[in-house]
């Protein structure tokens, strides 16, 4: 029943929100922390291996199915603990943005949909709750009401829409090859028609990519994160791109984690740890070329997005040996949850103190927001993979399994291993850049308000703590949460393969180390350089291509078009021409005329007729007399 009872939760603080009179009350925080609450307590047993299963008994042929397991319980209160905090950080931030109650309002909503994908039972009902959260969603995109903001919610709406639709023609393909619609968590699928389930596979796989932003079906991510109100993007950043991860997962768990893929899905772990790789260096070179953090901040989405991806595809290719590779996925969602938050809010709180996001006109901050640049600094050491923060932990698993599938494998998981090394320089260059800039540079050329931002600083406190904890103790969600979650999905020795691994490896330690220290030095050549100001030319972009692409299909389709009515209009003149001399050649049998045949006088019968009489008579005396 508590699988039930959780989407509903925050349709009831909705109520309340709209009812709300008087004093003010945060009302999305309590209900955020009401949904935490019971998650953590209505989901324990799962992690002991009881999964939880309900049916809501409605009548006719749709009963939504709810299901949890240990990765839906991760998920969840995943969800629970952002949306609270971030529930503390919204009133002070949207006193600047305006339309509070809107934004709640679709918070609140949007909480609703995501706990129903996690929770779904079946593939209808996380179909039906995908698409409520792309339409509540889609109002954080277009809050500000600007010309930005409309196109790029409409973009983003667009893409989610074509994402269900993929999704839901995976559906129906799944439907086609087996007799029963699968239960999510009831493992493998022997399906009947294998033809008709890789097709499923590959229409779920591009449905959850898109929601995901994985490359090249990404292209919605940047501007609808760069011009959400804070709170927004890190909610879109934090969590609901983690329902294309969390879609992914499942989608593996139907193809089978923890055996060898056969017959029409045996590429699917290659082929998802190379779009993870493309996704991961995309991602991370565009984010190096950024002024704007918001958008730097949003390609690192997608950049750590292709490390998710990536650990997913090594360890469905690994089959039985893949623990580590799904493990440090699940456990990199979770912390990119909290860094990328952590990081959207501390924008956030410069954004309302200077109304600027240009990295180029900040600088010198820290004497102003020292709090604020405290916890962007636990954030950013978070994100590059410093030892003691949480994203050392998820990246020292990944890079791991990537190690072994590169030990004997073939050449592109040794070149995966040299690109996920190159995109850790990466992302710690362009996040010592991020902070420089905002913190460390030149004094800011903009005009800074009076920081009155407690309640902001107190949610990225929050975030920070929990950061610093994982860090220091990261094997505890490892093998609480994370190793149990991979069990449950199929990776029968995940504990054991989690138990031959010591998180603080003296080279490991060293690798990040170096990592930060090149890192470092490849910034400094970019700042001597002037590398960081190139502009990349749109052919060069995804987004370019795109629009060369659609203009070359518009500026064919219009010529097309044209000559189409050229052809036509021939077509036109010409018969319209045949017409004419038609009708004027027929028109001579209306006339009414006197003539002589012989002797025969013909009064008041057109000539015309006359003639085709006798013309006629001829032919009937021919067949009578030659033909026979």
């Amino acid at each position: 029943m508590i699988l039930a009872i959780l989407p509903v939760i925050p349709l009831i603080g909705v109520l309340f929100l709209l009812f709300k009179r008087g004093r003010f009350i945060n009302i999305p925080l309590i209900t955020s922390a009401v949904v935490l609450v019971f998650g953590v307590c209505g989901l324990q047993s799962v992690f002991e291996g009881i999964p939880l299963n309900y049916t809501v008994p409605l009548p006719g042929p749709v009963a939504p199915n709810f299901h949890a397991d240990s990765l839906s319980a991760i998920f969840v209160l995943a969800a629970g603990f952002i949306w609270s905090v971030v529930s503390i950080y919204v009133p002070e931030y949207m006193e600047q943005e305006g339309r509070t109650k809107v934004f709640e309002l679709c918070s609140l909503l949007t909480l609703s949909a995501v706990l129903g994908v996690f929770l779904a039972g079946d593939l209808f009902t996380l179909l039906l709750f995908f698409e409520l959260m792309t339409v509540s969603s889609f109002f954080w995109v277009i809050h500000r009401g600007n010309k930005e903001a409309i196109r790029a919610g409409y973009f983003y709406l667009f893409y989610s829409i074509v994402g269900g639709l993929f999704l839901a023609l995976g559906i129906v393909f799944m439907g086609t090859a087996t007799d029963i619609m699968p239960i999510i968590g009831s493992g493998p699928v022997n399906p009947l028609n294998s033809k008709a389930f890789t097709w499923s596979i590959v229409l779920l796989i591009i449905g959850f990519g898109i929601k995901a932003g994985m490359v090249p079906l990404h292209l919605w991510l940047p501007h609808a994160h760069s011009v959400a109100p804070a709170p927004g993007s890190a909610l879109l950043s934090g969590l609901l791109i983690k329902v294309g991860a969390y879609g992914l997962i499942r989608v593996g768990e139907f193809a089978g984690w923890g055996t060898y893929l056969q017959g029409g899905v045996s590429w699917l772990g290659s082929g998802l740890a190379v779009l993870g790789t493309c996704t991961m260096l995309v991602g991370v070179l565009a984010a190096l070329v950024q002024s704007d953090a918001k958008r730097l901040l949003a390609y690192h989405s997608i950049s750590q997005i292709g490390y998710i991806i990536l650990g997913l595809g090594i360890g469905l290719y690994l089959g039985p040996d893949g623990g580590l590779g799904l493990i440090g996925s699940i456990y990199h969602i979770v912390n990119h949850t909290l860094f990328k938050a952590a990081l959207f809010l501390g924008v956030g709180i410069i954004y309302i103190g200077t109304n600027e996001t240009n990295l180029y006109k900040l600088g010198g901050l820290w004497r102003r927001f020292p709090l604020t640049a405290l916890f962007m600094l636990i954030a950013v050491l978070g994100i590059t993979g410093a030892p003691g923060l949480n994203g050392y932990a998820s990246k020292t698993l990944l890079h791991h399994a990537v190690s072994h599938a590169a030990e004997n494998g073939p050449q592109w998981i040794i070149w995966s291993e040299r690109l996920f090394l190159l995109v850790g320089v990466g992302t710690a260059t362009s996040f010592i850049k991020l902070y420089y800039l905002i913190f460390l540079g030149k004094p800011a050329k903009v005009k800074v308000n009076e920081n009155k931002s407690f309640g902001m600083n107190l949610a990225m406190g929050l975030l920070a703590a929990v950061m610093i904890v994982i860090g220091f103790k990261p094997e505890i969600f490892a093998s609480i949460a994370a190793a149990p979650a991979a069990q449950v999905l199929g990776m029968k020795n995940a504990a054991a393969t989690l138990e031959s691994l010591s998180f603080w490896n003296p080279s490991d330690v060293l690798s990040m180390i170096i990592t930060l220290a090149i890192g470092g030095l490849t910034c400094w050549l970019g700042f001597r350089s002037g590398a960081f100001h190139w502009h990349i030319p749109a052919w060069l972009t995804l987004e370019g291509i795109g629009k060369l692409t659609g203009m070359s299909i518009l500026f064919i389709w219009r010529r097309g078009a044209e000559w189409y009515g050229s052809i036509v209009a021939t077509a036109g003149r010409a018969s319209g021409n045949l017409r004419a001399r038609l009708f004027k050649y027929f028109r001579r049998f209306d006339k009414s005329r006197s003539g002589n045949i012989g002797k025969i006088n013909l009064t008041g019968i057109s000539a015309d007729a006359a003639l085709l009489i006798t013309v006629l008579m001829f032919l009937i005396v021919w067949y009578a007399f030659i033909v026979k």
